[in-house]
């Protein structure tokens, strides 16, 4: 029997970027998404030995997904820099393999493969069999009797075959009803709803009754009441989640099998292109290479290439790191479900409202989470003109930045943006939440300690770093996040730990001196900024002052705090010229920072994390300048994230030393909280805010700020 392989390229290298550690080649350039999906590539390519191959992969544009429903994986982290910078590698090792890329506008890598599969199957190949290779599971759907799916298992390393027999016995149903399961119980991973209150138990056992989304809303007087009710609230949820799931298998592309025979290469090119990323434990590996000749190579180079000892030091700092949230996610934090279903419904009750309001103002209704809809409606018919810098080319946009600049022509922009911010958080966190609710009644997300370019952790499953801290929904959604009887939560906050940062790294006298002395940076650099005694600084000053305080860590230039500012460029520039009048180091420093990342191809923190500025080797002038901007604020930003880091790997062998009954149980951002039982609240505050404080010492003083209270939302400062 003939083999095709269909590997979704996009799927695979994500999984690679997140299951390594961030390896470099010796020149600096960063490469462990591109060898984590070589190596997969050729494992797979060994294993399956196909005749036939293709790789499909995701283009950036909105899909017909997106289209349909705006809140479609809204609750994603953006993908870091670092592994968009490594995706042309990836195509360059599979052009070197003659092997063909398919992708396409407008839809995803599944839905390519899907389309391939089908006509695979329909252009009447006797016995072919089709084996896609994914770093997922959305492919499931698609097996079928000569359809299966080889995918890593829980470890990068290992590999799992599914075909139908294993997907029944995993998931009790078939792999079409895969798609009604999601349409019924959701999929967090990609922010589809599903019907509230079914989940994942009351979606297979419907599902196996009846067998479809279709033949169940058929028989609603054969289903219990309780989930009848449920059912009957939210149709439409169903019938959108079901679209969203379902992977597209007619999409105008065509499979030419005598495009895929995984044919002769030029060995001689690929040996070279694998010397040049330094894979040389892989030259081995690729399809009928001479065993001398890949002998030779890695004995010629006399190591193995990416896992040099600099990698394998980091990757043992790390461990102790990894212990640490693993052990958070294990605890994870209670949740008030009652809390977010009465929050669900007052938000419901709100957006209705301002829909309404929106349809009044343009005269008529249409789908509020259609871009399409919208750019009709707006440029269309109001005939409004976003501002010409934020354009897109291809299609009229209608994002928040576009959005923000007409917000005075007219009153309808101000309520759209209202409820696009409600119905996000409803859709991300309010009605997803509940489905990833554990039987103990805990949310455990997942922590990431490599997957930002800037070295802070991340969170998915869900991700809680985008929980709103400000605002009153923030602080609803929040008031969530609760303790268990007899206990509270700990909320211990580093202030301004960034300027601090800057100001240990710069050493700046009189920026030393605001924080030593323990005055309020940002009337400071008011003061300086407009000229001002610090007595006659406005609180409108102030507000401008901490735009500008973090606009200079984030290297920005006079035309984009212009911008933020809604002044002239040449007014901008004084104010920046002003500031580092006071505090004169800090350009000083900076200018040094960059000379040594144009020479050096990086920057580090305080704590040794490299940051690859790969942007300043551009010829594109716009892309040196991005580049730029993170050169500089990359020790910082860094800096901030080792000196969290290593508070809390201390933390957590303090209070096991001092035989506490205290969990860390969440990190976001700069601030950690703690599930603490109230006797032992003042001793475990003292123990916090001193180790945090001292953990990392600086030449300025490192300040936590501490709250307590039953919720997240709800706490009032600590006094110690």
């Amino acid at each position: 029997m003939k083999k095709l392989v269909l590997v979704d390229g996009h799927a695979v290298f994500h999984r690679a970027y997140h299951a390594l550690p961030p390896l470099t080649t010796s020149k600096g350039e960063l490469v462990n998404a591109v060898f984590g999906f070589t190596s997969m590539l050729l494992r797979a390519i060994a294993d399956i030995k196909p005749d036939y191959i293709a790789v499909a992969f995701d283009r950036a544009e909105p899909t017909f997904r997106h289209q349909a429903y705006t809140a479609y994986k809204a609750q994603r982290v953006a993908a870091p820099e670092e592994l968009h910078e490594q995706m042309p590698r990836s195509k360059e090792v599979l052009n070197v393999l003659n092997i063909p890329i398919f992708e396409l506008a407008g839809y995803e890598a599944d839905d390519i493969i899907g389309t391939l599969v089908k006509q695979a199957t329909e252009n009447g190949i006797a016995d072919l069999e089709t084996i896609i290779v994914t770093g997922d599971r959305d492919t499931l759907q698609l097996v079928r009797p000569h359809v299966k799916i080889y995918t890593p298992g829980k470890s990068f390393s290992d590999v799992v075959y599914f075909d139908e027999k294993i997907v029944g016995e995993k998931y009790k149903l078939e792999p079409e009803q895969l798609i009604d399961f999601k349409a019924l119980a959701g999929d967090p991973s990609d922010n589809i709803p599903g019907v509230r209150g079914i989940g994942d138990k009351g979606a297979t056992k419907l599902l196996q009754e009846f067998g479809s989304v279709e033949e169940i809303y058929k028989n609603l007087d054969k289903v219990p009441e309780k989930t009848r009710k449920l059912l009957e609230a939210d149709p439409e949820a169903a019938v959108m989640s079901k679209k969203l799931a379902t992977i597209d298998q007619n999409t105008p592309i065509k499979l030419d099998l005598s495009k895929c025979v995984l044919s002769d290469y030029d060995k001689e090119a690929a040996v070279g292109l694998f010397k040049e990323l330094e894979f040389r434990s892989l030259i081995s590996k690729l399809p009928g290479i001479e065993q001398k000749i890949a002998s030779k190579e890695t004995k010629a180079a006399g190591q193995t290439g990416l896992f040099d000892k600099e990698n394998e030091e980091k990757s043992g700092k790390s461990n102790e790191l990894d212990v640490v949230l693993r052990q958070m996610e294990g605890w994870g934090v209670l949740i008030d479900q009652k809390k977010l279903s009465a929050l669900s419904k007052e938000i419901n009750t709100e957006v209705n409202s301002l829909e309404k309001k929106i349809y009044k103002e343009v005269g008529h209704e249409f789908n509020l989470n259609s871009p399409k809809q919208l750019a009709t409606v707006l440029y269309d018919e109001l005939n409004l003109v976003p501002d010409r810098s934020t354009r897109i080319k291809t299609h009229k946009s209608t994002d928040e930045a576009t959005l923000s600049t007409l917000i005075d022509a007219h009153p309808v922009i101000e309520l759209i943006l209202q409820y696009r911010e409600l119905f996000k958080l409803k859709s991300t966190y309010v009605d997803a939440l509940p489905s990833q609710i554990g039987a103990d009644g805990r949310i455990h997300t997942h922590y990431h300690a490599d997957a930002t370019r800037t070295g802070r952790l991340s969170s998915k499953n869900p991700n809680l770093q985008n929980i709103p801290a400000r605002g009153a929904w923030g602080e609803k959604i929040r008031s969530a996040f609760v303790a268990p009887k007899g206990c509270v939560l700990l909320s211990a906050d580093y202030n301004q730990i960034e300027l601090r940062v800057m100001a240990h790294m710069s050493g700046d006298k009189e920026l030393k001196r605001v924080f030593e002395e323990g005055e309020d940076i940002h009337t400071q650099a008011a003061a300086a900024a407009f000229n001002k005694k610090t007595t006659q600084v406005t609180k409108e000053d102030r507000r401008i002052a901490k735009i500008i305080n973090f606009g200079i860590m984030y290297g920005i230039s006079p035309f984009g705090l212009a911008k933020q500012l809604k002044i002239q460029p040449s007014e901008a520039k004084e104010i920046i010229d002003r500031y580092y009048e006071r505090f004169p180091a800090v350009k000083e420093w900076m200018g040094t920072i960059l000379a040594a990342a144009y020479e050096k191809g990086f920057v580090e923190t305080l704590g040794g994390f490299k940051r690859y500025v790969l942007e300043l080797r551009s010829n594109n002038q716009t892309v040196r300048k991005l580049g730029e901007r993170i050169a500089v604020n990359s020790p910082i930003q860094g800096t901030a994230a080792d000196i969290i880091k290593k508070a809390m790997v201390d933390l957590n062998e303090e209070l096991r030393i001092k035989n506490l009954e205290t969990k860390m149980i969440l990190q976001v951002h700069d601030e950690l909280v703690f599930e603490v039982a109230e006797k032992e609240l003042k001793e475990v505050a003292l123990v916090i805010k001193d180790l945090m404080e001292n953990s990392f010492p600086l030449s300025v003083p490192l300040v936590v700020e501490l709250k307590a209270g039953k919720n997240w939302g709800q706490m009032k400062p600590l006094k110690i």
